[in-house]
């Protein structure tokens, strides 16, 4: 048995394939990254936390800070942790800008074991599918009242 014109079954769920229930947006955010690199030399990373993608740059930038601050724990050297504490001060006001313009910004920083972490926030455009489709079982199940 077919789905009816306009209709679809995925799964056994019927969606309605009207195009004009469904709508791609442009959407504007700041994606957050961590990284650590083994060395200063080393040409390949692992992620210290997920990539997050922040609707507004001072989001993003307040992650950034937040986890400057216990970026402690990492094994910075007392030289680090005082250009970490100043970036954190004043410094991001000067990212805040580079992000407000398009600019990519970041923040570096070489821990005791040579290992270097790298926190960065990339101004991006991302395509948010959204979709008004009901979905409705084909075959509909009594609730179990047990």
């Amino acid at each position: 048995m077919s789905a009816p014109a306009g209709v679809i079954t995925v799964n056994g769920a019927r969606l309605s394939s009207h195009p004009q229930q469904a709508e791609a947006l442009v959407e504007h955010g700041f994606l957050f990254e961590v990284l650590r690199y083994d060395s200063q030399y080393a040409r390949r990373a692992s992620p210290l936390d997920q990539p997050r993608v922040f609707p507004t740059p001072r989001a993003a930038i307040r992650a950034l800070r937040v986890q400057m601050c216990t970026a402690h724990m990492l094994g910075m050297t007392p030289h680090e942790v005082e250009r970490a504490v100043e970036w954190a001060e004043s410094g991001w006001l000067h990212a805040l800008a580079l992000l407000n313009s398009g600019t990519r910004c970041g923040f570096t920083v070489v821990v005791g074991s040579g290992a270097v972490v790298e926190w960065t926030i990339t101004p991006v455009r991302f395509l948010e599918l959204r979709t008004h489709a009901v979905i409705a079982p084909s075959n509909p199940r009594p609730l179990d009242r047990n």
